[in-house]
């Protein structure tokens, strides 16, 4: 891209740059987590730091591949009655230039609660051969805009810092869909009503720089 291309995208950054701040619509302020309105899990990132720290090259899309990988997660399941049967994993940007719109950047469902209390860019990969919408570690996925099971953080040049929240959600009963290909994010939205018992979040940050 040119030097006049960047200018003129990192223009429309800076006009946009008021809209932003989108946290209202997180995937937490469904009616799911009327009765949890506040987190009751631990999610922590060693490699990045306490929520709200810088992410890394390589959860970005300045990473060598041009995508960017999820960061090394850790949970702690909560502290409930009914045991965990599964947990649900989402990123969302709730920063876009994009009035009352906040986009995820990785959707997973179906996370078996007896394997998994972390998450790296291995479980998230999708193999060539594998089943539609299932990750390496048979994990289920909503594809993002990019038809993707995951893409990195890439905000506008120019449009500021974007926080990318990640959510991890404790589920008393595993999900059922006749058609798992065809889920959306709203159908999982729907569909964890009454089983959610518990979640957290860690919080990464990203400015896109100037191209070198």
């Amino acid at each position: 891209m040119s030097v006049i291309l960047h200018y003129m995208v990192w223009c429309l950054g800076r006009l946009f740059y008021p809209i932003r701040g989108h946290d209202s619509r997180q995937f937490i302020y469904c009616p799911a987590f009327k009765d949890i309105p506040k987190p009751n899990m631990t999610l922590e990132c060693e490699e990045c730091g306490p929520s709200g720290s810088k992410l890394l090259l390589h959860h970005t899309s300045l990473a060598e591949d041009g995508i960017g990988s999820i960061p090394d997660l850790k949970w702690t399941p909560p502290q409930a009655t009914e045991p965990v049967k599964e947990y649900v994993l989402i990123c969302e940007d709730i920063d876009i230039p994009i009035p009352l719109l906040v986009i995820h950047h990785g959707l997973f469902w179906g996370i078996d609660a007896t394997k998994y209390n972390h998450v790296t860019s291995m479980q998230t990969s999708v193999p060539e051969n594998s089943p539609r919408w299932k990750t390496t570690s048979s994990w289920n996925y909503v594809p993002n805009l990019r038809g993707a099971a995951y893409i990195g953080a890439s905000p506008v040049l120019g449009h500021g810092t974007h926080r990318y929240v990640f959510t991890i959600v404790a589920l008393k009963d595993a999900l059922q869909f006749d058609n798992p290909e065809k889920v959306t994010k709203s159908d999982i939205k729907k569909a964890i009503a009454g089983k959610v018992v518990g979640w957290g979040q860690w919080t990464g940050e990203f400015e896109k720089p100037w191209p070198q």
